[in-house]
């Protein structure tokens, strides 16, 4: 397996909707995973900031939504070389 094109590699799929939908599953990964980071990101951004729990828990949520959006056009993008780390057929 080439390193770079597990690490710079768009999403596998024969079609450009198999890319979409590998992409949106890994986009909603990364959005869960930032969500639950934010939980206790916010309460030491509370001390740096100097704002409201709940203010910095929703900065947090907004990073964590546009890492989300990041990794769905990286995982979607057909001018990447394709992800080798996931061969054969995906199943649901």
């Amino acid at each position: 397996m080439a390193v770079t094109s597990a690490l710079i590699g768009s999403s596998p799929g024969q079609t450009f909707a198999a890319k979409l939908r590998t992409a949106s599953l890994r986009a909603l990964r990364t959005l869960l995973q930032g969500l639950a980071s934010a939980f206790p990101s916010a309460a030491a951004g509370t001390v740096v900031l100097s704002t409201g729990y709940w203010q910095t828990f929703g900065y947090a949520c907004l990073a964590a939504l546009i890492t989300a959006v990041v990794s769905f056009l990286h995982n979607a993008a057909s001018i990447l070389p394709e992800d080798p780390t996931q061969t054969g057929s995906q199943s649901g």
